[in-house]
């Protein structure tokens, strides 16, 4: 008896323990864990909040005043045949006739009076018609040729000697073109200043000066000079053995001056074989040459000598047509 019972007892155990393992995988299977390993969720975009734009009010009209303003409220003034009272009060023995009057401004003084009360306004201010001022056209500027500017840039009183060719190989050169050297020369003559002064000399046959020593720029030296210069083809004289450019400022060299204005075909006549450099010889004692030449082009081989001069003496080189 006592084996069947611990038999019995065994498999009882056995069977609660198998009930048991299986109520345990159930019970898992259909009671839901409390630990959560998915989740249901929707996403939305959040929009920004809206900034609302206040719009500021538009700007009132201002009206306005017909009259000056005033802190103190506008009075009708009345009219009584009796005094006012401590009260301020107007009393009257008979009712007296009122008669509305204009609003009267408390800021002007208003002194006692009839009761017809007339505001008179300043008297009238009577201007004369004002003339506009007319401003004075400018003087136009005075043209200033490529000689005058050269001479400008010079400092200090300057001994200007202007020496033209009037020798035979010029002699077919057209008049309007020399006279379109002459006119170049005489403006020139104008621009000189008081402490400048100046000679002219024309070579042909002979030099032919204009005065033996520099003439100071006054308005009568210049007006005489310029009708001189006008003139200038009156001294032509034609010979066999002519003066040139060379020898021209051989004898200019003697008086010093610190421009020489040479008008020349360029073409000496006093030596047969032209030297560059020993043309260069001649610019010593004469200053800064200003060469003008002018019918010729600029490889021409008197253009190229007058050239010459100019850059030897540190001046200039002009083909007036050019």
């Amino acid at each position: 008896m006592k084996y069947r019972s611990s038999a019995a007892m065994l498999i009882s155990v056995v069977l609660h323990l198998i009930v048991g393992v299986i109520g345990f995988f159930y019970w898992f299977n259909v009671i839901p864990s409390h630990r959560a390993d998915s989740m249901d969720a929707i996403f939305t975009t959040v929009e920004k909040p809206k900034t609302k734009r206040i719009t500021p009010p538009k700007r009132q009209q201002i009206r306005k005043e017909t009259t000056r303003s005033t802190n103190q409220p506008n009075l009708k003034i009345l009219t009584s045949n009796q005094p006012t009272s401590r009260q301020g009060v107007v009393s009257a023995a008979e009712p007296t006739e009122f008669r509305p009057f204009e609003k009267v401004n408390l800021n002007e003084g208003v002194a006692p009076g009839p009761t017809n009360i007339e505001f008179k306004g300043p008297a009238p201010i009577r201007r004369g018609v004002e003339q506009p001022i007319k401003k004075k056209p400018k003087t136009p500027e005075r043209f200033k040729s490529r000689l005058v500017k050269f001479i400008e840039t010079q400092e200090g009183p300057q001994r200007i000697i202007y020496c033209i060719d009037l020798s035979s190989s010029l002699q077919d050169l057209p008049d309007y073109k020399h006279k379109n050297i002459i006119d170049l020369m005489r403006d020139s003559l104008t621009f000189l200043e008081p402490h400048d002064s100046f000679n002219i000399v024309a070579f042909s046959a002979e030099l032919e000066a204009y005065n033996k020593n520099y003439v100071p720029v006054m308005e009568k030296t210049v007006e005489n000079a310029s009708a001189y210069l006008a003139n200038i083809k009156s001294q032509i004289h034609t010979d066999v053995n002519e003066h040139d450019m060379l020898t021209t400022l051989t004898e200019t060299a003697k008086l010093s001056p610190t421009i020489v204005v040479l008008f020349s075909d360029g073409i000496p006549t006093s030596i047969s074989t032209p030297d560059l450099k020993f043309i260069g010889e001649h610019a010593k004692g004469n200053g800064r040459i200003f060469a003008m030449g002018i019918g010729m082009a600029p490889n021409f081989p008197g253009a190229v000598m007058l050239k010459q001069l100019s850059i030897v003496s540190k001046g200039d080189f002009w083909l007036v047509d050019r």
